[in-house]
């Protein structure tokens, strides 16, 4: 009998603990969301993207994630982190970062990073642009090109209307 009534008090501690804190929850889970979308609202445009791939060489493939944003004069930045795990001594994981105008110009940058310890960051910035590209290849240090790359993923488009 007495644990039956341990079992049911127990219960009922556990339901009002609920009662009061999922208000507290739901309201604390509210305001975060309007702290991000107020801090969001300074960019014209702000978005992340990736995880994107290169392609695999012998089980392993370069990565890449990061963050595309407008600020308030007009310029586009794309930042980031590139990884190259577990990739020989002679590959390093390769980042390209491509910005392109309306008229058909375009600007590209590119990162390497060699080892398989940790991450590389990158940041790039332009003027006039109509969008944005980015591709993860693996980059051959004994023969100085690219190699085993993955596709090119916009980041950002303008709106065509």
């Amino acid at each position: 009998m007495r644990r039956s009534i341990r079992n049911i008090l127990g219960l009922a501690a556990a339901s009002a603990v609920i009662a009061v804190g999922v208000p507290a929850i739901a309201s604390s889970a509210s305001a975060a969301t309007a702290t991000k979308t107020a801090s969001a609202s300074s960019y014209d445009y702000d978005d992340y993207w990736g995880y994107y791939y290169s392609k695999y060489y012998d089980g392993s493939r370069a990565k890449a994630k990061g963050h595309v944003w407008e600020d308030e004069d007009g310029r586009f930045h794309v930042e980031g982190k590139l990884y190259d795990k577990y990739s020989p001594g002679w590959l390093c994981g390769y980042v390209q970062v491509k910005f392109e105008n309306e008229d058909g110009d375009d600007s590209t940058y590119w990162a390497k990073k060699c080892g398989s310890s940790g991450y590389r960051s990158f940041h790039f910035a332009e003027e006039d642009v109509d969008n944005i590209q980015v591709r993860v290849c693996y980059y051959d240090n004994h023969h100085g090109t690219k190699k085993y790359c993955g596709r090119w993923n916009y980041v950002y488009e303008t709106d065509s209307e």
